[in-house]
């Protein structure tokens, strides 16, 4: 084997002698055809070359890798992407989606009875309050958006069998109704809020049949604001600018009540609602021990694919104030007769932002 191993040893010497011989022979070919090309690339990408001028030409460095990013010029440019994976760029900054965050979208619904389904796959009910419930579990945070119930958005509309028939630009809150009051018309309000928020990750929801308004305001122990505007409803009286601590009857007035034959008057209960919202959320969440009681006494109104007392037991210690409310910008018009409320796009690019993502630095 030594012998044999010897024998080949030269061989394979003078292989690489040939080869290297090869490639040297090669290079000075190429150098007498094309003087004064002889370069080396800077770390900076620029070429230097012999006879002492200096070209650039285009380098992909590991840094210019890691910031590749996706530019968002328009609202739609958010839909069709997986929220949690890649940068965005936008007006000059680079954003990244928060993987911490849990959105949970909430709902009243106009119908005075405990949940049972629907006549027809048309009665499943509007959705009157909505709003997105959106969790930072890292940072221990809370935000909300309130959305308005007249928001224009593509609607899934069906006959009262069920069949489906044509998608839409309609308010939001009847989304709801084009179901079976049940699971399958929450499921269809979750996918409008998906089209209104370009495809935003929701990992439930909860609705209430507003019936159950009252019980539940008084399970909490009513809330305490400062209304901001007076409320009458046939013997209930809430004056504005005086605070109160709704029992349950007035709580069910002060998020209920509008005049329908006057303009604007859904923005203004929306405004109702938030402040309501605001208070009973700091309330239950200074109190957890509320949850159970909360639930119990609305459990026959709701409709919920998450467990609510787990929810505000996991969130108790978490921040939120009056500027942790959102709302979703945009213009009241009116169309067909009806009221319409028609976003601001650029502001709501800025609001997606804002709440579901964080600058990429961070």
């Amino acid at each position: 084997m030594e012998k044999e191993k010897s024998k080949k040893t030269p061989r394979i010497i003078l292989i690489a002698a040939i080869i290297v011989i090869a490639a040297l022979a090669v290079s000075a070919y190429y150098y007498v055809q094309n003087p004064g090309v002889l370069a080396k690339v800077t770390s900076t990408g620029a070429k230097t070359v012999s006879d002492g001028s200096v070209h650039t030409e285009e380098t992909t460095t590991a840094d210019e890798q890691k910031a590749a990013y996706r530019e968002i010029t328009a609202l739609d440019d958010f839909g069709g992407e997986k929220w949690d994976e890649g940068v965005i760029k936008y007006n000059g900054k680079l954003y990244r989606y928060n993987s911490g965050l849990k959105n949970y979208l909430f709902m009243g619904i106009d119908n005075e009875n405990t949940v049972q389904p629907a006549k027809d796959g048309i009665s499943g009910g509007q959705s009157d309050a909505m709003f997105l419930l959106c969790l930072d579990e890292a940072a221990r945070d809370v935000k909300i958006i309130a959305i308005n119930r007249n928001t224009m958005v593509p609607v899934d509309v069906y006959d009262r069998e069920g069949n489906f028939l044509v998608q839409m630009d309609l308010q939001i809150c009847l989304q709801h109704g084009y179901g079976d009051g049940m699971k399958l018309s929450c499921l269809r309000s979750v996918e409008a809020v998906d089209r209104l928020f370009k495809d935003v990750p929701i990992s439930g929801y909860l609705a209430l049949n507003m019936g159950g308004m009252a019980a539940v305001n008084d399970a909490a122990g009513g809330v305490t604001l400062t209304p901001l505007e007076t409320v009458i409803q046939g013997d209930v009286i809430i004056p504005q600018g005086s605070e109160i601590t709704l029992d349950g009857k007035q709580a069910y007035t002060y998020l209920r009540t509008r005049d329908i034959n006057k303009e604007g008057t859904s923005d203004d209960r929306l405004k109702r609602q938030q402040q309501y919202v605001t208070a009973f959320i700091q309330k239950i969440l200074s109190n957890p021990s509320l949850a159970n009681k909360v639930y119990e006494a609305g459990k026959d109104y709701m409709v919920a694919s998450i467990d609510l007392v787990k929810l505000i037991n996991s969130s108790k210690d978490m921040r939120f104030d009056e500027n942790s409310l959102y709302s979703i910008p945009g213009e009241t018009g009116f169309k067909d007769g009806f009221e319409t409320y028609d976003i601001d796009e650029t502001a709501m690019i800025e609001l997606i932002l804002d709440v579901f993502y964080k600058e990429a630095g961070e």
